[in-house]
């Protein structure tokens, strides 16, 4: 039975291997014809609602598009939730909206087409809609796009063009990502719809580059207006049109603000006015006045960005919820009742150890029925989770009695570790099981194997001992993550099935911590079959 099992793993591995390799990282407009038809028209009515709420959602989903690619791609991070991400970086902070609308319509897609469309591609379609409601051009959007499993705060904060920028700054940006300078204009032409808070050009106000003045290439009028809805020591959360007298209209408005001084940011004035636009994106302004220009522009730049480091294939994954990173799901196997005896000296005995060798652990699983390949699946549990300094410290200081560290652990990691866990220490202070990725459940937890990151001996046991049979498992696992989330499935549908009590064995508890008393009568037909 474990042999076949092993063997359809070890087939579905290849053929998802295979696949990746013919999707290689290739969009596609027709990506979800098959699998979700009327996915265009789903997102395309809750974007219509969202927008007939408010105005500015339009502006907000276009935003979040652009946050999302300019931070280790289009591979919808921006969305995960948690103090470490990217929604907390200094340019998303208090200022990224339009997640309730994303749920919305992530809601609404999967009750029609369960686990098939990303988060990324919603992003990307929300603000395809988002213009063309708005009166701006519409394109076919490429898709096919995975969720990220991580999000990536340092790298909003670094990544993320700022409104304080100089256009120099602006342009490296850009051209990190592979956007050039027709780029940086085109798309920062998405500023002719949304709001702007005072603070983020209150600087152009008052005190303009420590001048104590006002911005010189800020029209005088449009200066005096802003400082009256900006005073000094005012609410800087005080919001102001983007796009001057054409706020919520999609056109070429915005650009003839800029060639009049009118622009709002300093980082939309400095693509006309700065001495460093003469030779890079004045001209460029000055076209796009043009509306039929600035549309075809801005319909390929948002291709270019939609582009960015896209995850395909067996990359990434599809977020069922996309404020949160997770794992497969599967069908539980129910029926199972409640024992009527607890075995202390079987728990002490049968379950694996965090300092017990591959020989030992491999022993342990066979005992209960699990192969290998279950052996390296469940262990990949330890994606996510703590463990405290106790359970690990044997390594650190005095491995197997040589006074020395365990020879197998990372010489970097292993000072990291030192310093969590003295050896003085009372041993509770608690360690991520997967240093890189600790809340998300991926394949992370492989590539530290490889890395020899492991932080139980347990762990690296399966990578680290000479000629075992384990380490192509987590070679594969590393490789193709869905081909570890295949094989985890099977291998938790294959541990819940060691030898379940059914039928009229053992008892259904009233309460979980202790067995029914006799008077309840659930454990006469047990004993009576003893």
């Amino acid at each position: 039975m474990n042999d076949s099992i092993t063997l359809r793993v070890r087939l579905l591995a290849s053929i998802l291997l295979l696949s990746c390799f013919s999707v290689k990282s290739q969009l596609t407009t027709n990506f979800y014809s098959s699998t979700c038809p009327n996915l265009l028209t789903i997102v395309r009515k809750q974007v219509q609602n969202a927008i007939k709420t408010e105005t500015r959602m339009a502006a907000s989903l276009l935003r979040l598009h652009f946050h999302d690619c300019f931070v280790d791609g289009c591979d919808g991070s921006v969305l995960l939730d948690g103090s470490d991400g990217e929604k907390f970086a200094g340019p998303n902070l208090n200022s990224a909206r339009g997640f309730e609308v994303v749920d919305a319509i992530k809601s609404a897609v999967e009750s029609q087409c369960s686990g098939v469309v990303s988060c990324a591609d919603i992003l990307a379609i929300a603000a395809r809609d988002s213009v063309l409601l708005s009166g701006g051009p519409s394109w076919k959007v490429l898709l096919g796009r995975r969720d990220g499993l991580v999000a990536n705060q340092t790298g909003a904060n670094t990544n993320l063009p700022s409104p304080f920028d100089t256009l120099d700054t602006i342009i490296t940006k850009f051209a990190n990502v592979g956007l050039n300078n027709t780029d940086v204009v085109a798309l920062s032409g998405a500023h002719t719809i949304g709001l702007a808070r005072c603070v983020t050009f209150s600087n152009r106000l008052y005190n303009f580059s420590t001048t104590d003045a006002v911005d010189p290439t800020l029209d005088t009028a449009m200066a005096a207006d802003l400082q009256s809805l900006c005073p000094v020591n005012g609410d800087g959360n005080k919001t102001t049109s983007l796009d001057r007298n054409s706020t919520d209209l999609f056109d070429s408005h915005y650009f003839t603000n800029l060639v009049n001084n009118k622009g709002l940011l300093s980082s939309d004035q400095i693509l006309f006015s700065s001495d460093e636009a003469s030779s890079t994106t004045k001209a460029i302004v000055e076209r796009y006045t043009n509306s039929s220009i600035f549309f075809t522009d801005f319909v390929n730049s948002m291709i270019n960005m939609g582009n960015i480091s896209p995850l395909t294939g067996s990359n990434g994954q599809i977020r069922t919820n996309c404020r949160v990173a997770g794992g497969p799901s599967w069908s539980v196997l129910l029926g199972r009742r409640d024992s009527l005896i607890a075995n202390k000296s079987g728990a002490n005995t049968a379950i694996p150890g965090p300092n017990q060798n591959l020989t030992v652990l491999v022993s342990k699983f066979s005992d209960v029925g699990l192969d290998t390949t279950d052996l390296v699946a469940l262990s990949g549990a330890h994606t996510f989770g703590r463990a405290q300094c106790s359970s690990f410290s044997s390594r650190l200081y005095n491995f197997s009695g040589t006074g020395e560290a365990d020879p197998t652990l990372n010489s970097i990691y292993l000072e990291t570790l030192r310093e969590l866990c003295p050896e003085d220490d009372n041993g509770t202070t608690l360690a991520d099981l997967d240093p890189i990725t600790p809340d998300g459940f991926d394949k992370n937890y492989f590539s530290n194997l490889q890395a020899n990151q492991g932080l139980l001996r347990s762990d690296q046991e399966l990578f680290s001992t000479e000629g075992a049979n384990t380490i192509e498992i987590v070679n594969n696992f590393s490789r193709d993550e869905r081909a570890f989330f295949e094989a985890f499935v099977l291998s938790m549908i294959n541990m819940g099935n060691i030898n379940p009590l059914t039928g009229t064995e053992g008892e259904i508890r009233l309460n979980c911590r202790k067995v029914n008393d006799d008077s309840s009568g659930s454990n006469i037909a047990l004993y009576s079959s003893i």
